[in-house]
């Protein structure tokens, strides 16, 4: 899952200049309870990144901001986060 979360995004990168990178493992005191792996993204794209957390929130996906402006959230939620990045771009690529 993490693999094909990981080229979706690429090709993401590619379309819109995204990146996608992989948070450093949390501290022992961050870890959720039950140890869900945590992935992140970057858009640089002020629309498109503005329209995925929209999506996120009202989809009440747990999803943070960092501080270097990625967005987390948790793998079991991956398939979901990959749907809505890629009817965000589609969207922006239909207005534009």
């Amino acid at each position: 899952m993490i693999e094909q979360t990981l080229r979706i995004m690429t090709v993401a990168a590619l379309l819109v200049g995204s990146s996608c990178t992989q948070d450093p493992a949390p501290t022992l005191s961050a870890l959720p309870s039950d140890n869900l792996q945590i992935e992140s993204f970057n858009v640089r794209n002020s629309e498109i990144r503005q329209d995925i957390i929209n999506e996120l929130l009202s989809r009440e996906i747990e999803h943070w901001v960092n501080e270097d402006n990625s967005i987390s959230f948790y793998s079991r939620d991956a398939e979901r986060v990959d749907a809505i990045g890629f009817a965000a771009i589609g969207a922006y690529a239909a207005r534009n």
